[in-house]
């Protein structure tokens, strides 16, 4: 039986690290990564999971999910009594969206449990972040990257990801993990921070070439916040100010794409801050409209005035309006354009509720200094930046940003009700 046992948790966690992977696989691998694990852990801790208590947070999680339903109901039934055809994309999104409750709550028992290895999926991270990286180097400096794909376009090397330029903010998460790598956490503070300030340089690097600008600026946020959080790196903060302002200004001296990409950046973000404050849209000039993202946060906040408090529904953005695009590059205009205010407030209650935990959690293991422990960290930090709401990103309900938001908040739910200390 003790064999069988082993097996059983083998395959599970097999299943679990498989999900850093996945993502680079794509969409297919990412939901059959899901499904079996979802199932496989239904089958083999049946029992188990049935006795499994519920936290505050999980209930928050529940009903989030079943307020999309009411969404949905309110929507559909809008539609049936004003005679109008109601999308069956929105129905199937929203019931299909329900993959990721599943996920969630699995998580949160095979982590409560320990069952799930958590040491292990930080070394995938790590593993998975240092390919990818190498492999974006390999692309520029050889036209190919290793598997003999180009790069789609003169400002973007994808590396494994193809015609789709999410490889920075692929590297924006998870190369984190690689901070807290074991030959990494060594005794002696130098040659500690020495090693984490070359990890940071490295992957900064990769993310620039990229061609992801707001995965880059996320990244060396996410770092500086890190540093706050950390003994040594705090004492060092100006150091680490003077590397990161030596190292962009010589990127912006010597890179000549790199300081288009920022030239770029900055007049976007000036453009994107005058859309929210935007009353009518035809004082715009045809040049602003076509500047990136304009047009869809725009459109975000024109199509949430429509349904201000329940919104229309997961993935009703795309059918809104025409010409608006498929989201509005925000998650959180997303969310208000789909789910409405009320959504939005389960999410945002779910976000400070648990900030709140984690940082009453810090006081408490450390209440002479905020201090962090290096299991939580990678995965606190993505969940801040992922949550951060002055970004560009992508949608929220997509199943590469949904699977890596409820996988990451499982694992802080979880280890934030954890007793032990994993400094």
């Amino acid at each position: 039986m003790n064999n069988i046992g082993k097996y059983n948790s083998t395959l599970i966690n097999i299943l679990f690290l498989m999900f850093p992977l996945s993502i680079i696989l794509g969409n297919l691998f990412i939901n059959l990564n899901i499904f079996f694990l979802c199932v496989f852990a239904s089958i083999i801790y049946n029992k188990e999971l049935k006795k499994f208590k519920i936290n505050f947070f999980d209930k928050i999680i529940l009903i989030f999910f079943f307020y999309t339903l009411v969404t949905l109901i309110i929507n559909f039934l809008e539609s049936y009594f004003g005679e109008e055809i109601f999308p069956q994309q929105i129905i199937s999104k929203t019931l299909f969206y329900f993959r990721y409750l599943a996920l969630y709550l699995v998580i949160r028992f095979l982590i409560t449990q320990n069952i799930a290895n958590l040491n292990w999926f930080s070394y995938i991270c790590s593993i998975c972040a240092i390919f990818v990286c190498v492999d974006i180097f390999f692309q520029f400096f050889f036209g190919k990257n290793i598997f003999g794909m180009v790069s789609p376009g003169a400002r973007h090397y994808s590396s494994v990801f193809g015609d789709e330029v999410i490889a920075g903010g692929y590297l924006q998460k998870f190369s984190l993990f690689t901070l807290f790598l074991p030959f990494v956490l060594i005794k002696k503070s130098f040659y500690k921070i020495a090693i984490q300030l070359i990890f940071f340089v490295i992957f900064t690097f990769g993310i620039i070439l990229s061609g992801n600008r707001m995965p880059l600026v996320l990244f060396v946020f996410s770092f500086f916040i890190f540093a706050l959080f950390n003994k040594e790196l705090r004492k060092k903060i100006l150091t680490i100010f003077f590397i990161f302002f030596l190292f962009l200004g010589l990127n912006l001296n010597f890179n000549q794409t790199f300081k288009i990409n920022m030239s770029n950046f900055y007049i976007s973000g000036k453009n994107l801050a005058n859309t929210f404050f935007i009353k009518d849209p035809t004082n715009l000039s045809i040049e602003t409209w076509q500047l990136p993202y304009v047009r869809p946060f725009y459109c975000g906040k024109h199509i949430w005035g429509k349904n201000p408090f329940f919104g229309g529904g997961i993935k009703s953005f795309r059918n809104a309006e025409v010409g608006c695009g498929s989201h509005p590059h925000n998650y959180y205009l997303e969310i208000l354009a789909d789910l409405g205010l009320f959504g939005l407030s389960i999410i945002l209650t779910f976000v400070f509720l648990l900030l709140y935990r984690i940082f009453k959690k810090i006081t408490l293991l450390s209440p002479s200094s905020y201090v962090l422990d290096n299991k939580i960290m990678p995965f606190f930090l993505i969940f801040v930046i992922e949550f951060f709401p002055i970004r560009s990103s992508g949608s929220f309900f997509t199943t590469n940003n949904s699977s890596i938001i409820f996988i990451i908040l499982a694992i802080l739910v979880s280890l934030t009700y954890k007793k032990k200390n994993y400094n």
